[in-house]
């Protein structure tokens, strides 16, 4: 899988949050619709992460991953409030 390809999932993902936010008159359908945006950013984020070709790779990997749980926990902290 090349990187475009998980570009394309990632803008597609991002599109359909973003059609739901527009569309969706539920606060709670909205909130889900954001959840979908930021996990289109997320698998945007390990694509890059993945695919980066850095001078230190033991160091600079595990990074997007790191982003992408720190992502993942504040989402999680958004949705209990």
């Amino acid at each position: 899988m090349e990187l475009a390809h998980i570009q394309v999932l990632s803008a597609a993902l991002f599109c359909i949050g973003m059609y739901g936010v527009l569309a969706r008159r539920s606060a709670v359908l909205i909130l889900m619709s954001i959840e979908l945006m930021l996990n289109a950013v997320n698998v945007n984020l390990i694509g890059y992460a993945a695919f980066a070709d850095f001078a230190d790779p033991e160091v600079a990997r595990p990074l997007g991953q790191v982003i992408v749980i720190f992502i993942i926990t504040i989402a999680a902290a958004e949705l209990a409030l």
